[in-house]
Formats: C-alpha cells, structure tokens, sequence
C-alpha cells in the first residue's frame, strides 16, 4: 500500500445530482456508482492500481471494482460521495467485504501513511501499530496466490536487476564506451522506474531497493564516476518515500 493522494474532484461529481443517485440507491438498491467516468476517476486516483495491494487492475483476474471504504450498505449516505471511493482489485474488496471502518478502523490510502503502520518481514507485511495490523487482517494482505507470491516476484525482478546493473557497470569499466555507458544507465533508470508510485507493487519494490547493499554500492559507485544523473537521483528520492520499514 502507498499513499494516494485525493487532490481533484472529478467533474462528474459537481455536475451530477448526488442526492438524488443517493436516494436512488436507498430506494431501489441501483448501483449509481457504476459510471464510466467515476471508474475512471477511481483508475487516476491510483494509477489503475488496487489501491490497498497495488495490483494492476484490468488485467487478467484482477478486474477492477469500486470499493466503498464506509460500505455503502451501513453508510447509504456516502454511496456516491467522492471521498468514499476507491479502486480495489476483486480479492480485496472481498476481503473487506462489508467491514464497519467506523467501529473497527483500518488504513484509509487516502488519508494514512503506509510507512507509520506497515513493516516488511521478508515479503509478508506486518503492522506495527493496531490500525496496521487490523488492516492487514482485514484485507488478507498476505494470501499466499493473490498477494504475498505476486509480492516476491516483483521484489525478485528488483533483486536480479540490481545483480544485472552491477554486472553491466564492470562491463561499462573495462571499456567504458558511450553504447555500454547507455546500457548501464538505461538499466538503472528502468530499475528506479518500476519504484515509482505508477507501478505494481512499489512499495514493495521500492523497499527492497533501499534495504540493498548491492543497490547503496552500484548508486556511490555510478557517483563517484560521474555517472548518476539528477533524474536518477529525483528516482531515487520519490522511490524512497514509499518504503516501509524492513526486517528480514
């Protein structure tokens, strides 16, 4: 999980009636929040990620469906109220099915740091406080097929590709032309990239970045030689701030 941030009001939310789609679903129970442009409103908010396990959505078994974070059947209120929609892969919003939030709080993405809450042992995500570990039982967050195997793969690819750009920084020493010079960098940045919050599983990906020690030497290595540029380094900054604690 990383942090969201709910900064825009989709149009369709001025534009609309709310009270009355409101008063529709009380009345005849019609799924009102079935809209293309709330689904895709959802979809920007996390860029098209679950946003409680950060899987890509509309991919094969994933699907992509909105989840009231008050349900909707306890707080019709809220059913179309911005604020109470989020994108969620099948699996977590099963999970949390109709879970009261009020009574027996868990971590809103929109509202709560991840980092504060959550710890990595291995791949398994732990909570270090009483809202972490509620949110971690209530959302399953370490099913073995639909979140902690799919999590060791993507920390895996982290892992490999490290191992790849330190070969391919000796390789660029024992010769340091500009093609090898480009293979290098475009590697390193390609592993930065997959850290960003736009990707599957960054905070699990950035988190096994930063508690790399092959990872720490190849960035002062590439320093020290004139080879991290400042776009690395702005990588390299915002992958940071979506890490958990880790403990192996």
């Amino acid at each position: 999980m990383i942090k969201l941030e709910r900064n825009f009001i989709p149009d369709f939310f001025t534009r609309m009636d709310l009270q009355s789609l409101t008063q529709e679903f009380k009345d005849k129970g019609t799924a009102v929040w079935q809209h293309p442009e709330v689904k895709s409103a959802c979809m920007k908010l996390s860029d098209g990620k679950c946003s409680f396990c950060e899987v890509k959505l509309e991919e094969a078994s994933t699907y992509n469906e909105i989840e009231h974070f008050k349900d909707k059947n306890t707080f019709p209120d809220d059913v179309i109220r911005w604020e109470n929609l989020l994108p969620s892969c099948r699996h977590c919003n099963g999970s949390k099915q109709r879970h009261n939030v009020v009574m027996n709080p868990i971590m809103n993405p929109c509202n709560d740091l991840p980092s504060e809450h959550l710890y990595m042992r291995g791949y398994r995500i732990k909570g270090k406080t009483d809202l972490g570990t509620t949110t971690v039982d209530v959302l399953n967050f370490n099913h073995r097929e639909h979140k902690f195997i799919p999590r060791c793969k993507a920390g895996e690819v982290i892992d490999s590709s490290i191992d790849d750009a330190i070969e391919k920084l000796n390789w660029f020493l024992e010769n340091p032309s500009t093609r090898r010079k480009n293979i290098l960098m475009n590697l390193v940045e390609a592993i930065l990239d997959e850290c960003q919050k736009k990707s599957p599983f960054s905070a699990v990906s950035a988190t096994m970045l930063h508690r790399s020690v092959e990872y720490a030497h190849l960035r002062e290595s590439m320093q020290m030689r004139n080879l991290w540029t400042h776009y690395m380094q702005e990588l390299h900054d915002e992958s940071l701030s979506l890490t958990l604690q880790s403990i192996r």
